[in-house]
């Protein structure tokens, strides 16, 4: 089967570059997301896994991605106040009927090489069928739901300019948050809000459940199933599985918008 992406830059690595984590930064995102998250941990590589992840396909495909996956694998917190270092590559590409998946790795470490996280940032390009299986793919993400109640959960409203405050602290300016024509260019039904800005904001409703602070926190991880609007509430619901939780977030109408949600803690 031809496919259109450019295999050549399976596990070819981009130039370091350097990400100032001020406070004021710190506390954009804080202010966009309700409070401090660690979802954070993404920022310094933003602009970075936009253009890593454009080498591997054709620019008019990218107007059919959507972030399927994240992945973080949390060392420490970013240190406030200090530079640290991004580095980033596709390093799988792997195919199926319904599409295509790019998975994109980010190392980001401390000014004296030490590592603070790993993400993983699964995108999948929505009807591009190919028969890929080139590089590693994301850890997987658990199949089977929690069982029984969740031990908590919290609703959160999404306010109406969610996706702008959110596009400028995190520097994530796709044009499906922010203008409805775009977006429902792309086959949506308007502007949505970012998925990490779902997860920002249930991985406090986590942290919260297990009265750990952030730096406890060994990974957080997963699956973006839905899209949800500005406007909409998002629940978030808590499980205890064994040293670690499970989560999910829930749009107003019961639908799962965060699925397969992991958060591992360290002793």
């Amino acid at each position: 089967m031809t496919h259109p992406f450019d295999l050549s830059v399976v596990d070819r690595w981009s130039d370091e570059r350097t990400f100032d984590v001020t406070p004021d930064a710190v506390h954009a995102y804080a202010d966009a997301v309700g409070g401090p998250s660690p979802v954070f941990a993404v920022v310094p590589a933003m602009d970075l896994v936009f253009a890593v992840a454009e080498t591997a396909a054709p620019a008019d495909l990218r107007t059919r991605v959507v972030h399927g996956q994240q992945d973080l694998v949390l060392h420490k917190p970013l240190p406030v106040g200090e530079k640290v270092t991004v580095r980033a590559a596709v390093v799988g590409l792997h195919g199926k009927r319904s599409g295509t998946t790019a998975t994109i790795l980010v190392r980001t470490r401390d000014a004296v090489g030490d590592p603070l996280n790993e993400q993983y940032v699964t995108e999948f390009y929505r009807g591009v069928p190919t028969d890929l299986s080139v590089g590693v793919a994301a850890p997987r993400l658990p199949s089977e739901p929690p069982a029984g109640p969740p031990s908590a959960e919290a609703a959160h409203h999404l306010q109406h300019d969610l996706p702008s405050r959110y596009a400028d602290a995190s520097g994530d300016h796709n044009p499906i948050h922010l203008d409805d024509e775009v977006a429902r260019a792309a086959g949506l039904p308007g502007v949505i809000v970012h998925g990490l800005a779902s997860l920002a904001i249930a991985a406090r409703t986590v942290l919260a459940a297990a009265g750990a602070e952030e730096a406890r926190l060994a990974r957080l991880s997963c699956r973006f199933t839905r899209p949800i609007a500005p406007g909409d509430t998002l629940t978030t619901r808590v499980w205890a599985d064994g040293a670690g939780y499970r989560f999910d977030g829930l749009d107003g109408s019961g639908a799962t918008v965060l699925g397969a949600g992991v958060a591992e803690l360290r002793a």
